[in-house]
């Protein structure tokens, strides 16, 4: 079976990708894979096809991630897939057109379980990649209500699959299934879109009827934020009358007193503020161990509360492989200084990791609202948000750094603004943004967003104010 199929879908996919509104490919651009996977027998080109795809796909997709030790992990997990193909079509017992059928029907589900285990397991968090997350701009994201970014995947290769029979049957010149096939796809995404808008209405209605709301100011700076920019923003909250200020996480990039600016901002406004630095506190065994934190100050400036984070990020963070590190990251810090100060250079100061929970917001008529605040790429787990809205959250904060990100930042922005969308619609919960070269703003449950940029009338910095309701 021809390599071209793999690298056909792999540019479908990119293309699908693109923040220019070419959602609708997420409905084809998995069918040449899919029949490359039918149709091939053999064992090594079955990997061989799914590794081309993957890279190609990857290096056109989220290229602004390349890193060979994250990106081998992640392929590595996907190849998982051509082998259970292969092994299913080896212990079949059923003739060839049964087995042929069989493995038709249970492609959907292969697909959505691998795309979403190498999403989860790899050392970076790529469910940004994940079929379903091409639908976080489109008429179909009312789906997630139902299963999140898992059903949209599903939704995704169901349809996918059923493109796959049409070019069987095309090859086969049976102009009876071409109408039958094309009926059933054409139902299938109409059903879809009609279910979607239900829910994304029902969503709607349900968080406009809430009674409660919660006036907050979001900040999302550029890379050379300064106590200039600090002030102004200042003087943007004061006499506002805010209930809560959001500020990115390490705004400042270390360059100041994190606590001591944020403090004094809290008690000069009187207001209820969380910031994201790095803290070092005290562990019970006495031993002081760094986070990265989210803070939460009173109108009083006290610290009243503390997130630290819970999922750390690979080489940043946490660097599992002791004093050996790969000879390239030795280049890539000659081009880039700011890395020296990732872990894998320094891998006997790592970051601690916290646990999850949640904070506490206390109001003036007394009343409270829990939320947690989902440091950078902890947004990137979806069955974690879930776990904190089980944990009572009725807002999620998202501080993010993305001093890292040159090349691709738009495009990284439009696949996690894609995901965070699935998630508030998912969960039917408001997500905040606010970020060091990232949006300030809200995703509501209905999938609307309301978001400024960081960089806002030639200054450098965005603020936004708005409301959440609870």
């Amino acid at each position: 079976m021809s390599l071209f199929f793999p690298v056909l879908s792999a540019i479908l996919g990119i293309l699908a990708f693109l923040p220019i509104k070419l959602w609708f490919l997420g409905f084809f651009f998995l069918a040449p894979l899919f029949v490359f996977f039918l149709k091939e027998e053999h064992f090594w080109r079955l990997i061989f096809g799914a590794f081309v795809f993957r890279l190609i796909f990857g290096l056109g997709t989220v290229y602004f991630t390349l890193e060979p030790i994250t990106w081998l992990s992640s392929v590595g997990i996907f190849l998982g897939l051509p082998v259970v193909i292969y092994f299913f079509k080896r212990i079949s017992v059923w003739p060839l057109v049964v087995g042929h059928w069989s493995l038709v029907i249970l492609l959907p589900f292969l697909w959505t379980f691998f795309d979403h285990l190498q999403a989860h397991y790899s050392f970076l968090p790529a469910h940004i990649m994940t079929a379903g997350n091409i639908f976080g701009s489109s008429p179909f994201l009312g789906l997630a209500t139902i299963g999140g970014l898992t059903l949209l995947t599903f939704f995704a290769a169901l349809v996918n699959i059923l493109v796959a029979i049409f070019i069987f049957k095309i090859q086969r010149l049976n102009p009876k299934s071409y109408v039958l096939n094309s009926l059933i796809i054409i139902l299938i995404i109409f059903i879809g879109w009609q279910i979607s808008n239900y829910q994304l209405q029902k969503n709607a209605e349900n968080y406009n009827n809430l009674k409660n709301s919660l006036k907050v100011a979001i900040v999302s700076v550029g890379n050379k934020f300064d106590w200039q920019s600090f002030n102004e923003v200042k003087n943007k909250l004061t006499d506002k009358k805010i209930d809560l200020v959001v500020f990115p996480e390490d705004a400042f990039n270390n360059l100041v007193n994190n606590k001591k600016a944020y403090q004094e901002l809290a008690k000069e406004l009187n207001i209820n503020l969380t910031a994201t630095f790095d803290t070092l506190q005290q562990s019970k065994s006495t031993n002081i161990k760094k986070y990265n934190s989210t803070v939460l100050f009173n109108g009083e400036g006290k610290i009243v509360d503390i997130y630290n984070k819970n999922r750390l990020t690979f080489m940043g963070e946490y660097w599992p492989f002791g004093n050996w590190r790969p000879f390239f990251l030795d280049w890539i810090r000659k081009a880039d200084p700011e890395i020296q100060n990732y872990v894998v250079f320094n891998p006997q100061n790592p970051y601690s990791r916290g646990e999850k929970k949640l904070l506490t917001i206390k109001q003036f008529n007394n009343e409270t609202i829990l939320f947690t605040s989902l440091i950078c790429l902890e947004i990137h787990y979806p069955n974690d948000l879930k776990k904190y809205k089980k944990m009572g959250a009725q807002l999620i904060i998202n501080p993010t750094s993305n001093r890292w990100a040159d090349l691709g930042l738009n495009h990284f922005l439009y696949l996690t603004n894609n995901l965070r969308k699935i998630e508030a619609v998912w969960l039917k919960i408001p997500i905040i943004s606010s970020g060091v070269k990232d949006f300030a703003g809200i995703i509501a449950p209905d999938g609307k967003t309301n978001l400024v940029s960081f960089e806002n009338e030639n200054k450098n910095y965005g603020v936004f104010i708005g409301e959440i309701n609870y």
